[in-house]
């Protein structure tokens, strides 16, 4: 294809994209008023900030998440193998105790409460202000009855008790800095940046939630953890030297190997 018509062809896409945006952003907020307030972030929609962001919220596997505190918007592919991951436990077993770590906006850990039975769900975040994030959330989306959660202000595993779990759940900064270049401008000029970016070639929390996370698992316990699919060999390197034998990558909604599923061995 001629680079002029390609150009011509994804311009199209980005002005029908634009308009949907657009659409979106005067329904959801503003229930087809077009008032000064629409105006004004109609403005910031058009100069990059994200839709999500000016409506406040976003839908995630049937839970309203409220993205007040700005924390890092949640994507499809986490919605994805979150949805199977709750699949696959839905009939698997009675009561499931879950970490979820670097929870962000709570995402994970409040679509497992809500779509899981009987299962308990403690949330590891550093940020203070995703803390409030993750109470917030918890409240919108009814998921706050006695013992079934419990939130954690935790640098990885700093401050999480020595318990037992059944899963831990981490969608950790992954982006290696030198992806920089490739990360769209809208998300470099407004998410945080700590949790996307992180030293290692991006496996820097990756291999700590590896490392350490071993000794919070029950026998046969699993950890998930989201990637960028690039990183799959570096990934398997370190697999092998710690002697990691009982993994998988499952595979995302568009065919990349995007999510390690560690289990531990069960003696």
């Amino acid at each position: 294809m001629k680079k002029g018509i390609k150009e011509a062809i994804i311009k199209k896409i980005m002005k029908s994209l634009n308009k949907k945006e657009e659409q979106w952003l005067l329904e959801e907020k503003y229930n087809g008023i077009k008032n000064l307030a629409f105006l004004k972030d109609l403005k910031k929609l058009k100069s990059g900030t994200p839709l999500a962001y000016l409506i406040g919220n976003v839908e995630f596997l049937n839970c309203t998440i409220d993205l007040f505190y700005k924390p890092l918007i949640p994507r499809s592919e986490t919605e994805f193998w979150v949805d199977e991951f709750i699949k696959k436990y839905k009939k698997a077993r009675s009561c499931l105790d879950v970490l979820d770590i670097f929870s962000g906006s709570g995402c994970i850990g409040i679509a497992v409460l809500k779509n899981l039975q009987n299962t308990k769900v403690d949330f590891a975040e550093k940020n203070p202000q995703y803390i409030k994030q993750i109470q917030k959330n918890l409240k919108i989306n009814s998921a706050t009855s006695p013992g079934c959660c419990r939130v954690y202000e935790s640098d990885v595993f700093e401050n999480i008790p020595e318990k037992k779990y059944d899963t831990i759940l981490a969608n950790p900064p992954y982006i290696a800095k030198k992806e920089k270049k490739n990360v769209q401008k809208t998300v470099l000029e407004n998410e945080d940046h700590k949790a996307l970016f992180t030293k290692d070639n991006g496996l820097y929390f990756i291999k700590k939630i590896i490392t350490e996370g071993q000794k919070y698992l029950k026998p046969n316990g699993e950890i998930w953890i989201e990637f960028d699919p690039w990183q799959i060999p570096l990934i398997k390197n370190f697999l092998k030297e710690k002697g990691i034998q009982n993994y998988k990558f499952w595979i995302d909604q568009y065919g990349r190997k995007r999510t390690l599923i560690i289990t531990k061995d069960s003696n």
